[in-house]
């Protein structure tokens, strides 16, 4: 699906929507794509839908930003990195947690039990944005947002309860850590694109899905399994990143405009995300899938899962050095003050 900026003012001139917002009728327009491998339903098209409209109500038609959902220009998260740096499209919406081959830094989001409440997911995005902006600018990117995944659990045939439930389940997941936490687990765990998974579970390559309740109402994985149980596991982190080059194009007044929202598509994308919660359990509900709330779910099984992603945070601050060290060191910190 593809919406625009546009899509209020269809009936207005473009002189009479620069004026609306004071922007100088003279003002140039200037047309950027901005890719997402996920539609506007998902909570990813949400809040691009937020920030396109927030921009359009400081800044009129001077930069035009078309949606492009659902993959439409043929990119998956994973190739989005290589499209906006090399220019291929202006602005891309990432799973940043598919972008840990480039640099480990990216799976911080999705460590295993790192983050367990939408409260924490945010201190993290607090302690790490500098950093994450940093790795976008050394690769001719400016980093703007970031949307979180609800908290992955696991859509299965059966709810998981028990060790041996997990055996040999054979799960779809996102990005290395998960794979290696399910591995680690004693789970037979492959790693699928989103616009992959419908093939995979409808011809039986998978048997279970490690994804958010969003992500299961979204794709209507009732169709294929059972149950939904509630793990909290991670939170992996969506983030809009533009070309440096296009940005700087820009004129000022559009660059300050656009960088002056930022802080509101934050606050708007962790409510519409809390929210996106009690609504997927209802609808997954009414369409017969249990769920199985983690106050349900054995310690045994917990512990389970937190031993085999503990590797997996070793290996992320190997890999990651004192940057990763220091970050987890400053989230702790937010922590501790929050509390």
């Amino acid at each position: 699906m593809t919406f625009t900026r546009r899509t209020f003012l269809q009936t207005a001139t473009a002189t009479g929507a620069l004026l609306a917002t004071g922007w100088p009728a003279s003002a140039k327009s200037v047309t950027w794509d901005m890719a997402d491998e996920y539609g506007a339903q998902a909570l990813s098209g949400k809040a691009s839908a937020y920030f396109l409209a927030e921009l359009e109500k400081k800044i009129g038609d001077a930069l035009v930003i078309n949606y492009q959902g659902g993959g439409a220009l043929g990119y998956k998260s994973v190739d989005h990195f290589d499209a906006v740096q090399d220019g291929a499209v202006q602005c891309a919406v990432t799973l940043v947690t598919q972008l840990g081959g480039i640099d480990p830094f990216f799976n911080l989001s999705s460590l295993p039990f790192i983050a367990s409440t939408p409260e924490e997911a945010y201190l993290l995005w607090l302690a790490a944005r500098d950093e994450y902006a940093k790795i976008f600018e050394e690769n001719g990117m400016v980093l703007l947002w970031a949307m979180p995944n609800p908290p992955s659990g696991i859509n299965a045939p059966t709810p998981i309860t028990t060790i041996d439930s997990l055996k040999g389940l054979r799960i779809r997941t996102y990005d290395v850590n998960g794979t290696e936490t399910m591995m680690n687990a004693g789970a037979a765990p492959l790693q699928v694109a989103w616009s992959d998974l419908i093939p995979q579970l409808s011809t039986g390559g998978i048997d279970a899905v490690l994804t958010s309740a969003d992500g299961a109402m979204q794709l209507s994985l009732w169709d294929y399994v059972s149950d939904f149980t509630e793990m909290n596991y991670a939170m992996g982190l969506f983030m809009c990143h533009v070309n440096k080059d296009e940005f700087d194009a820009l004129p000022k007044e559009v660059q300050t405009a656009m960088t002056e929202i930022l802080e509101d598509c934050d606050k708007y994308n962790w409510r519409i995300m809390r929210d996106s919660i009690e609504a997927a359990y209802t609808k997954m509900s009414t369409n017969g899938m249990k769920i199985t709330y983690d106050d349900d779910v054995p310690t045994e099984v917990f512990d389970h899962l937190k031993k085999a992603g503990d590797q997996v945070k070793v290996s992320w601050l190997a890999e990651t050095g004192d940057k990763g060290a220091t970050v987890l060191a400053k989230f702790e910190e937010l922590k501790a003050n929050a509390g």
